[in-house]
């Protein structure tokens, strides 16, 4: 059982290398104007929402990497945090901009399930 949930995390993790690829493309393509409304705030140019978007695909790469090395322990801290950060965001914009986000709510999503996967693996070690 070890093993599965250990290649489900592996699994997990290039998951996020991908997600955090396509974050930065878009992101830059959102920031040239090539792509409109795919994430709210990236047309207007908002310096710090330029900053957080690159700073959570370097941040989702990190994750991918960890994961793929299966450090249990750091993936888990790192699940943990995309969880908290993503649904913060999405509730946030929903407040503030009435707008939801499909890439915060995978990031809570990938953040719920490494950090879940993360936590059997510890359980079977």
């Amino acid at each position: 059982m070890k093993k599965t949930n250990l290649t489900a995390l592996k699994f997990t993790g290039i998951i996020m290398i991908v997600f955090a690829l396509i974050y930065a493309i878009v992101g830059t393509l959102a920031l040239m104007g090539t792509i409109n409304g795919a994430l709210p705030g990236h047309e207007s140019q908002e310096v710090l929402v330029v900053v957080l978007a690159y700073a959570v695909a370097l941040f989702a790469f990190i994750c991918g990497v960890v994961c793929i090395k299966g450090k249990t322990g750091l993936a888990k801290v790192f699940g943990a945090i995309f969880a908290i950060v993503g649904f913060g965001s999405l509730v946030y914009l929903q407040v503030a901009q009435n707008t939801f986000n499909i890439v915060d709510c995978m990031a809570a999503c990938f953040g719920v399930s490494i950090f879940c996967i993360s936590s059997k693996v510890e359980k079977a070690e």
